[in-house]
């Protein structure tokens, strides 16, 4: 199927906050922005040019993202507290807007219609400007008053990833799924494996020993808690201990506070909550069962 020859209208503008940790950018499920009027998206970042010989001798783009305008019917409230970091009164409803508001960066997802399909979009890393307060005497004829949202779309600094679109070959999934979570250009969906010290069903352990769980690839910090890696003895009483988690976050090391007893059973446990850097998660439980001498 050729592409569209071209594009008119928006709708389907939705927003989806984020948060970067450890190199991890997690974004919240979108919500609707009902009501938009009109975008424009202006390039960031002068051409580069350089003479010599009396001629252009090199020139490059530097892309630096866009200054995004947003016209809308109304600025959502969720808009307003999730993003613009508005505070609502939980006993009056009332939003106020303070100096000290610590707003969230956001990806901005919309379509623009076209002759063959509409094509679908994401921003991946927005922030937003107080948006415009207006409004106007009523005369002959009501004419309703939009508000305008300016905005910056820059670079991620995990991939430089700026903006995504659909066209028209695009699977019926994502395209479906457009919404419902924010694309991510060549996802890594391949869930992480592990591998335990001492293994499954090692007899003999020195009672000394520190549980070593060795990943296939970086894990997120956040997932090394006592909820995600124990150990029990055989009466299911968990091991007191600390964690450690290597430079390139691809072991866990569990090392108990005092020695282990002798001539016992012992289970170490790394939960399905374990995700790698990408969010995918241990398919199952790592469960591995040894004795010690």
């Amino acid at each position: 199927m050729s592409g569209n020859k071209v594009t008119f209208g928006l709708k389907n503008v939705h927003v989806a906050p984020f948060t970067e940790s450890n190199g991890v950018v997690d974004y919240d499920t979108p919500f609707p922005m009902p009501g938009g009027v009109e975008l424009s998206l202006e390039p960031r970042g002068d051409m580069t040019e350089f003479y010599a010989d009396d001629m252009l001798f090199y020139s490059a783009q530097n892309n630096q993202g866009y200054d995004g305008t947003l016209s809308v019917a109304n600025i959502p409230e969720q808009f307003a507290v999730e993003v613009l970091g508005e505070e609502k009164d939980s006993a009056d409803n009332v939003l106020t807007e303070k100096t000290n508001a610590k707003p969230k960066n956001f990806a901005l997802l919309f379509e623009f219609d076209g002759d063959k399909k509409a094509t679908r979009h994401v921003l991946y890393n927005c922030t937003a400007n107080r948006p415009t307060v207006s409004s106007s005497t009523k005369t002959g004829s009501v004419e309703p008053n939009a508000n305008e949202l300016t905005f910056i779309s820059s670079p991620r600094e995990t991939d430089k990833a700026v903006k995504t679109k659909t066209t028209v070959n695009t699977t019926q999934s994502v395209y479906d799924g457009w919404y419902d979570a924010v694309y991510e250009p060549n996802a890594d969906t391949t869930p992480p494996t592990v591998t335990t010290s001492p293994a499954d069903s090692d007899t003999a352990v020195a009672v000394t020993t520190n549980i070593v769980w060795t990943f296939s690839e970086a894990i997120r910090q956040a997932d090394v808690t006592g909820a995600n890696f124990f150990l029990n003895d055989d009466a299911g009483v968990q091991v007191d201990g600390a964690l450690s988690l290597n430079s390139d976050q691809t072991e866990v090391t569990f090392t108990p506070d005092s020695d282990l007893a002798a001539a016992t059973d012992y289970t170490a446990i790394a939960t399905m909550n374990v995700k790698d850097l990408a969010g995918n998660s241990l398919e199952q439980n790592s469960v591995t069962n040894f004795t010690t001498a």
